[in-house]
């Protein structure tokens, strides 16, 4: 059964890295600066460097004079265009605007539109070496401190999935930091995640030493960027009517639960031209471990490794009792990604509680991006308690 598994891992890596050699521009699809302006608003595009030199791409939607800053962080394998999907009226960044607040669309490192580093190219592997554990240290840290400058002003913080996890490091490590956030809204958020539900990913966790060692053998340091096959998905599967719709939406449902109540018809080919836009092997990794053990601490690099960056054989855990921003989460018990149980166990660990909410029991990990109802099943309630937090 193992061996089985392993040649399994092998065939599919081999599959991407032979995709990736092949990739050229990106196709036609429009970015999120022009899916911003399409949808009738204003719009900025900022470059933030990072203390260690990597160069994100952010798009801010200003607000009006002395508007309060909201930055919103997306999930692995995600970027800033994930929340513009459903459009006016219903997306999340563009409700916050109508709403008058100062939005922030944050790009992590690796991704389609955060691969510059002020040294190194991307085809270096230098460049790939980073987990969330440097998203939180170092991205988010760079971002708030960009926001808050520009604005004087302290922000909200919302952040999907993998965005969650990136803010707890930096709350948890940076304390002066996180004291320039005035709340945090946790949507699926991937702290703890050792009840995953999705299949492979299940599979694949407990083997997380032989997918390392596996990627290392093979040369793979980007794991799942924009490549043709991808491209080729979006622009000519996808768009096929009703059988197009109908794989591209099952690709996404088996990723993170099956919920087709929730999902426009016709979306799939916008959604599909941003889904995957790529990380690191190692982020991967450290995420496998995430779920195999359970737990949420540093990178395991082994014993040895770990006695010379820890001190200890074994990686420190975060310490989420110092978090000291008030924090709401977010779930559903249909989310193939995060289970109740997970986002109830980092919700126990905060210190500074602003509320626990198991939404529709059908929502799946995707839905609180671009759900047909999220916001009156999910932002009505964000605005709400922003609104205690307003001067």
């Amino acid at each position: 059964m193992m061996e089985g598994q392993i040649v399994f891992m092998i065939m599919m890596l081999i599959i991407l890295k032979n995709t990736q050699l092949i990739v050229g521009k990106l196709n036609t699809e429009i970015t999120p600066a022009e899916m911003i302006l399409t949808n009738g608003y204003p719009l900025e595009t900022h470059f933030i460097t990072t203390d260690d030199k990597y160069v994100l791409t952010f798009y801010r939607i200003p607000g009006p004079p002395h508007a309060i800053p909201v930055f919103l962080q997306h999930g692995v394998f995600e970027s800033a265009a994930d929340w513009l999907h459903i459009g006016r009226n219903k997306s999340l960044a563009l409700l916050l605007s109508d709403r008058g607040y100062d939005v922030w669309l944050g790009n992590a490192r690796g991704n389609t539109y955060a691969k510059m580093h002020d040294i190194l190219a991307i085809s270096d592997p230098g460049f790939w070496n980073f987990s969330w554990n440097e998203l939180g240290i170092y991205d988010i840290p760079a971002a708030i401190t960009y926001i808050t400058n520009i604005s004087n002003k302290t922000l909200f913080y919302v952040g999907h999935s993998m965005g969650s996890s990136s803010f707890a490091v930096m709350a948890s490590e940076k304390p002066e930091i996180a004291s320039n956030v005035r709340a945090m809204f946790a949507l699926a958020p991937v702290v703890y995640d050792g009840h995953i539900k999705q299949p492979l990913l299940k599979i694949v966790a407990p083997f997380w030493k032989e997918f390392q060692w596996i990627t290392k053998v093979l040369g793979i340091h980007e794991l799942l960027g924009r490549n043709v096959l991808f491209d080729f998905i979006a622009n000519h599967v996808c768009p096929i009517f009703f059988i197009g719709d109908f794989i591209c939406s099952n690709i996404l449902f088996f990723i993170g639960g099956f919920d087709r109540d929730h999902l426009k018809k016709g979306l799939t080919p916008s959604i599909i031209s941003k889904i995957p836009a790529g990380t690191s092997v190692k982020l991967f990794v450290h995420w496998l471990q995430q779920m195999d053990l359970g737990e949420f601490r540093n990178f395991d690099y082994g014993t040895k490794d770990n006695l010379k960056a820890y001190g200890s054989p074994e990686p420190p855990n975060y310490d989420l009792s110092k978090i000291q921003v008030p924090i709401a989460v977010f779930c559903s018990d249909n989310d193939w990604i995060e289970s109740p149980t997970d986002a109830k166990h980092f919700y126990e660990q905060v210190p500074n509680k602003l509320g626990f909410y198991e939404v529709d029991h059908s929502y799946n990990h995707f839905d609180f991006l671009w759900g047909l109802n999220a916001s009156s099943l999910v932002y009505s309630t964000i605005f709400d308690l922003m609104s205690q937090f307003v001067d």
